[in-house]
């Protein structure tokens, strides 16, 4: 077992993506409110930045309130498939603005059934 974790700043890529979900019988994913780093760490209306984040302005946007952060705990065969979802939602997620995803191995759980 896996969780699995995809981050978007893409507010409307997270329906597409459970829809797609449904459809391949994965159950149990869930979206939570996430902010990064550079959000926390500077005002948006702050010149004052610390100079590496300053820096990285140009590239995204630390204004932005929230991402989303999609979680759920999958089998291992299932992982490529929910990659491939997510990819075919939000794209290539090598190119800029896309988000990231990743997984971590899953030792004990409880509270949700499988098929």
């Amino acid at each position: 077992m896996q969780l699995f974790v995809h981050i978007t700043n893409h507010e409307e890529n997270v329906t597409p993506i459970f829809k797609r979900l449904i459809e391949a019988g994965i159950q149990g994913a869930t979206v939570v409110d996430c902010q990064g780093m550079l959000t926390t760490l500077t005002d948006c209306n702050s010149e004052d930045a610390p100079p590496i984040f300053g820096s990285l302005r140009q590239f995204i946007n630390p204004c932005r309130q929230s991402n989303k952060m999609i979680m759920v705990v999958l089998k291992d065969e299932d992982i490529p498939a929910v990659k491939d979802i997510v990819h075919s939602v939000a794209g290539d997620l090598k190119q800029p603005n896309t988000g990231i995803l990743f997984t971590l191995p899953v030792m004990n759980w409880e509270g949700v059934s499988h098929k």
